[in-house]
């Protein structure tokens, strides 16, 4: 028998309830869970359990537990941290202290199941004795020389006096949010020094050689009131001791290297006269052409650049271990000419040590019939760096263009203009000199006002170099400016040696200040552009 069309029409209607899905679309859900109950309760005391159990009103899930919850004083670092439906069920480690005030700050680990909304503010602070503690400390972390604010950087505190960030772990501690602010909280009365670092490798030490790392030198103390002004400054620098690592004696050249760079060198010897330079980079101290009688002990005075020094003796001497040799070169830079001082700087960087300047080759072309030699007096050699430096102060018109703009001064720097120690020179090489005039250019003006005795400004264009310092300027005008994006950097040189320095953790020496100026919509740089006259810009210390 056919099926009637009725009963098709009946079939196809069950077909499709049967296959049925659950509805799309609808409102996202934006609001996060709810924390129904917990053990212990926010400001619990004598708590005497050995877990914690977070209770919510809908299902949970963690996104890096391991990172983002902290637990101050430390329960471990094997604490188990686990989601099981609307629950978060801590398990520390170790066992709780008496009379001790813990916090557990969740931050963004506790999330929803499905939309992954984070619970807002989420934390527990309870004790284990009769007393609370309550006082806190607040401040920023910021980083020198570095405009973006750090993020997720650890701040930690520690009583001892004994107490080494390189070596110990702290106690307390939290980590900075993504504006570099920070909130070490429930602490009892006391003193307290305070540092912050990039804790890269989630040991809770600061790694000497890769992480950056600030402190303050003075304590910090609390008795009745909260801190809320404590300001940090992150550095980059390589804080491991100073040691001499090796040395490598061959048949031109004996090496010295350092475990780190170094700032400052000296060596001496009794009965050789020593030549040296560092090598491809400040680890390394190349000497040149060591004795080929028996080994000659040099001394060895180092320095780095966070003060620590080394001094210590080594022996050198010629072996038959062949150094290849390398073709001699100078790398020259781009030449810079101020016209208010009418003064052309160029500098070289060479990789073998020169023994002989050709200084007829080296002049400057004004045009096709004038030309301006280079002195000895305008060259200057800095042997330990291997840095070049040419120095000639001209006027770029000559009779023949008195009222046309004058053409393109030309440095020449011809072949042989410069020969090494092996006796192989350089290959010619030509730099256009670029003037511009006043119409092509900015001025900046500045005042600074301080109580400081030693500063230094520093004007740095938009590639990030410093195309003009100075040192104590209380008006200055900065003339002849290229159109660009310029930043005021200064630096608060408290020793008075005329550079920055990253002071030093064992001796309680913080790194010296450095700010930057900001406009007044709190922008870092300042546009300068040609027949632009911008300031006085007001920087006050």
């Amino acid at each position: 028998m056919r099926p009637s069309g009725i009963s098709v029409l009946l079939a196809l209607l069950l077909i499709s309830c049967a296959n049925q899905s659950s509805p799309t679309g609808g409102p996202q859900d934006k609001k996060p869970p709810l924390l129904l109950n917990s053990n212990p309760k926010t400001n619990q005391r004598n708590y005497s359990g050995t877990t914690f159990e977070l209770q919510f009103n809908e299902p949970v899930q963690l996104k890096n537990a391991s990172e983002e919850v902290l637990i101050t004083p430390s329960l471990g670092k094997k604490t188990k941290i686990v989601a099981k439906k609307n629950r978060v069920i801590v398990s520390p480690e170790l066992s709780l202290a008496p009379n001790t005030t813990y916090t557990i700050n969740f931050r963004d680990a506790v999330q929803d199941l499905n939309e992954g909304n984070p619970v807002y503010n989420l934390r527990l602070a309870f004790s284990t004795g009769p007393h609370i503690d309550s006082l806190q400390i607040y401040g920023t972390v910021t980083e020198l020389f570095q405009e973006p604010i750090p993020t997720k950087i650890t701040v930690a505190i520690y009583e001892r006096d004994t107490f080494d960030i390189f070596r110990h772990t702290p106690t307390y501690f939290t980590r900075t949010d993504n504006r570099g602010r920070f909130n070490i909280t429930n602490l009892r009365h006391g003193e307290y020094h305070i540092y912050a670092f990039d804790d890269k490798n989630k040991n809770l030490k600061v790694d000497s050689k890769t992480e950056r790392f600030g402190f303050l030198s003075s304590k910090l103390f609390l008795n009745e009131k909260n801190l809320d002004s404590a300001r940090l400054a992150l550095v980059r620098v390589d804080a491991r001791p100073l040691k001499l690592t090796s040395v490598r004696n061959t048949d031109r050249q004996s090496k010295l290297r350092f475990n780190k760079a170094l700032d400052t060198v000296r060596l001496e010897s009794d009965h050789y006269r020593l030549t040296y330079q560092y090598g491809s980079a400040q680890d390394e101290v190349l000497i040149n052409n060591p004795p080929k009688q028996d080994s000659v002990q040099i001394r060895i005075y180092a320095k780095d650049s966070v003060g620590h020094t080394i001094d210590t003796t080594a022996f050198i001497k010629t072996t038959d271990t062949k150094l290849p040799k390398e073709r001699f070169i100078v790398n020259f830079g781009q030449p810079r000419y101020s016209t208010d001082q009418k003064t052309m700087i160029i500098t070289a960087k060479y990789n073998k040590p020169i023994s002989k300047i050709t200084l007829d080759s080296l002049y400057i072309q004004l045009d096709s019939t004038h030309f301006l030699p280079i002195r000895a007096s305008e060259v200057a050699i800095d042997t330990l760096h291997h840095l070049l430096r040419l120095k000639k102060t001209f006027n770029p018109a000559t009779a023949s263009t008195q009222g046309k703009k004058p053409p393109i001064p030309i440095l020449v720097a011809g072949k042989g203009s410069f020969i090494s120690g092996d006796g192989d020179s350089t290959k010619s090489h030509t730099a256009a000199i670029d003037i511009l005039s006043r119409d092509e250019t900015g001025a900046l003006s500045i005042s600074v006002h301080t109580s400081q005795p030693n500063y230094i400004v520093q004007l740095v264009n938009g590639k990030g170099e410093i195309v003009r310092s100075l040192t104590n300027p209380r008006n200055h005008t900065f003339q002849y400016l290229p159109p660009d994006e310029y930043k005021i950097r200064v630096i608060t040189d408290r020793n008075g040696n005329g550079k920055w320095d990253a002071g030093n953790y064992y001796e309680h020496i913080e790194p010296e200040p450095v700010i930057y100026y900001r406009t007044i919509d709190r922008k870092n740089t300042t546009p300068i552009r040609a027949n632009w006259e911008v300031g006085p810009l007001e920087i006050r210390l």
